[in-house]
């Protein structure tokens, strides 16, 4: 009971007594807790205020990031697409106030950590409150403070295996299976076989965690809502919080060709179709969520998911929905015409209608009739 009195009055304390640091147009609330009187300390808090100044949801040169992962990585901040989403910077902060938590020292570095969290009461946005807590981290360049990932941080005294070209990389408490990691390199061999032969045989990391928030810490969150899974692959790397050597679904993303055309619902659709789909129940129970839902709701149909109406319904839509159209195209076509699909524009409604016509020398209205027959023939409630 004592302990449940002085935690109240802590917290009731760190509100009251919170500061503000202002950056540029940006005012950060500061916990009590951070030493806003020290210079360095300051200058870290003001380098992450500048930051979000900066346009950080774009991919460029921004002046307050390190210049080596700019060199490495496109897209460098490895939490920009989870936090930012559709967003602006100056957006996400009007709904979601950024507090600062804390600003540690870390060797020669300091770590920050910032909540991103709305001022919402209503009961019906309630469990969203908190989108996330970000951390980064901040060292001087050639005398100026810049920002780091999390990730060169944490793995550093990680173990590493090799298996064909993937780059296993995990840390001591899990126990790697050499059975999994032979597996994951068949797949990758026969993938890259059928649909990308000219690869050019790079290798790839993969980083393995056994939990949502130990893989949201490579991407630099302490706690995550927004974007949270339990498999990504990005600048050449896959980010898994199972446990597992295995993950055939992100292998898709990271070895088929380049297509700047190829939409996000066919991409996450030949994932699901060609790796999902090696778990055979993780593949039937996501076909049935959508054959559940054409059968039962006329505002789901291919018209609303492929004009990226429909995203989300207590499942990720264009999934299954992506798969139905690989499943097509190969019953009809084989690997010739997922080839086809895989290298052509699908980059909106209109150029897949076009593409599928084209590959399947089917009408328009006889393949979008094709494709729900194929999904509800999932029809297992």
């Amino acid at each position: 009971m004592i302990k449940m009195k002085l935690s109240t009055y802590l917290c009731v304390l760190f509100v009251l007594s919170t500061s503000t640091i202002h950056a540029a147009s940006i005012p950060f609330a500061v916990s009590n807790r951070v030493d806003t009187n020290d210079a360095e300390i300051r200058k870290v808090i003001e380098l992450y205020a500048n930051y979000l100044n900066a346009e950080p949801e774009k991919i460029y040169d921004n002046p307050y990031w390190n210049a080596k992962e700019k060199a490495a990585y496109k897209d460098f901040d490895f939490s920009r697409s989870s936090l930012f989403q559709s967003l602006t910077a100056k957006e996400l902060q009007t709904y979601y106030p950024p507090f600062v938590l804390s600003v540690e020292r870390e060797g020669k570095k300091y770590s920050i950590r910032v909540l991103y969290s709305s001022n919402t009461t209503d009961s019906r946005y309630i469990g969203s409150k908190v989108l996330a807590i970000h951390k980064l981290y901040a060292f001087r360049e050639n005398n100026r403070w810049v920002l780091e990932n999390s990730l060169p941080n944490i793995t550093t005294s990680w173990e590493q295996t090799n298996s064909g070209i993937i780059n296993y990389i995990y840390p001591s408490y899990f126990k790697f299976s050499n059975l999994q990691a032979i597996k994951a390199e068949y797949f990758c061999k026969k993938l890259i076989e059928r649909f990308n032969p000219s690869y050019n045989g790079k290798s790839f990391n993969f980083y393995i965690t056994n939990t949502v928030d130990k893989m949201g810490a490579l991407e630099n969150f302490d706690y995550y809502f927004a974007g949270v899974t339990k498999g990504k692959s990005k600048e050449g790397m896959i980010f898994t919080a199972k446990a597992n050597a295995f993950y055939p679904h992100e292998f898709v993303h990271q070895l088929l060709p380049n297509n700047s055309k190829r939409s996000e619902i066919i991409e996450e659709g030949l994932a699901t179709y060609l790796g999902t789909k090696e778990n055979q129940n993780e593949y039937v129970n996501l076909m049935n969520n959508l054959s559940s839902d054409l059968r039962t709701n006329k505002s789901i149909n291919f018209h609303s998911i492929f004009s990226s109406q429909l995203q989300f319904n207590g499942y990720q839509t264009p999934y299954p929905a992506g798969a139905g159209i690989c499943e097509l195209v190969y019953s009809i076509k084989g690997d010739r015409g997922l080839n086809q699909l895989i290298n052509g524009d699908s980059s909106n409604k209109e150029a897949l209608l076009d593409l599928l016509t084209y590959i399947l020398n089917l009408p328009e209205q006889e393949i979008i009739s094709l494709w729900k027959t194929t999904i509800l023939k999932y029809n297992t409630k």
